[in-house]
């Protein structure tokens, strides 16, 4: 059975109530009502739990992005105001629970840039607190992609793509190969660049918006960012591809705009340290090539456990990050 079935299965669902009931007895809270099951994704699926101390979230992931609970455990203890920490997880289910901590930012429906420049400043803090524990991240089942070796990453999966059969969803003909192949040397220069400029590596949300972050209980207090299956340890400046789509879509603009600029430079100027804002700022442009890679790697380790129609429908999502590598991202 795939994931989508397996999920919907009554033995799944029982093994599932047997572990959070035996969660909530350990934290002596008791469940209210039956669980709910709100969805059901080739990538996720999550319970509601109803108890006497609020709603509660557990969640299982596609076993791609398995590692999800270990790591949010570990950032729950790095970074605690900064994250919708598990208050229990199963490793090797990759199974977690969660409290509900409300509405998300995306609730607001708000058109205003200062509300991208909170998630990204917010998250660049995140970032930077994190920065000193990419052994520790990655001991959790963190996926690195250091930029060294993201060009290489992407031309053995070429080997993946080019020996499907023609009719599969992720083939690619030899000609489409070397096409990709043709901009690997614009992700080396990208690499060339971001290493003359001191910004450490860090943690790469990879699917960083407003609805994977819940609003603060007062204005003081930093956002939680949820949903880390996508991420890596990578060039922190990554984070910010998913964030400039969608502005771009919001706003129905190009990267130029003003507002996307001002976005930007918000986010930047908690790098200062670390180097000039002029370096800073020429450091974007290589570390969004390089997240392409990014998102396209986080398609491919869920396309790995898909059932049919979920690869047919997902799979062009992959490919499009892999034949736009080489394309500029500022300046579309």
């Amino acid at each position: 059975m795939n994931s989508l079935e397996v999920w919907a299965s009554p033995e799944w669902r029982h093994g599932a109530e047997q572990w959070i009931d035996a969660a909530l007895e350990a934290f002596g809270v008791r469940r209210l009502g039956p669980a709910g099951q709100p969805r059901i994704r080739f990538w996720s699926t999550q319970l509601t739990v109803p108890t006497d101390h609020g709603t509660l979230w557990f969640k299982e992931n596609n076993l791609g992005q398995l590692p999800e609970a270990s790591v949010m455990s570990l950032l729950g203890e790095l970074v605690p105001d900064h994250v919708a920490a598990p208050l229990a997880i199963e490793p090797s289910r990759g199974w977690m629970l969660t409290a509900d901590h409300g509405a998300t930012l995306d609730s607001l429906g708000s058109d205003d840039p200062a509300v991208w420049a909170r998630i990204t400043g917010d998250f660049a803090d995140l970032q930077r607190r994190v920065a000193p524990h990419g052994e520790r991240l990655s001991q959790a089942g963190l996926v690195l992609m250091n930029p060294e070796v993201a060009a290489n990453f992407v031309e053995n999966q070429l080997l993946l793509h080019t020996g499907l059969p023609a009719d599969h969803p992720l083939y690619l003909s030899a000609e489409e190969a070397d096409d990709v192949v043709r901009g690997l040397p614009t992700l080396h220069r990208a690499v060339e660049t971001l290493r003359g400029v001191g910004v450490p590596l860090s943690l790469d949300h990879n699917d960083l918006h407003a609805r994977n972050c819940f609003l603060p209980g007062a204005s003081t207090e930093p956002l939680r960012f949820f949903d880390f299956a996508d991420s890596y340890w990578a060039h922190p400046f990554s984070a910010l591809l998913v964030p400039m789509e969608q502005m771009r879509e919001q706003w129905a603009t190009t990267a130029e705009d003003p507002r996307i600029q001002a976005v930007i430079s918000a986010y930047l100027e908690r790098w200062t340290d670390s180097a000039s804002l002029p370096d800073l700022r020429a450091a974007v442009e290589p570390a969004l090539r390089l997240a392409r890679v990014h998102r396209y790697g986080s398609w491919l380790r869920l396309l790995v456990y898909a059932d049919d129609a979920s690869m047919r429908s997902y799979a062009p999502a992959a490919l499009r990050y892999l034949r736009t590598l080489a394309d500029p991202v500022l300046a579309a």
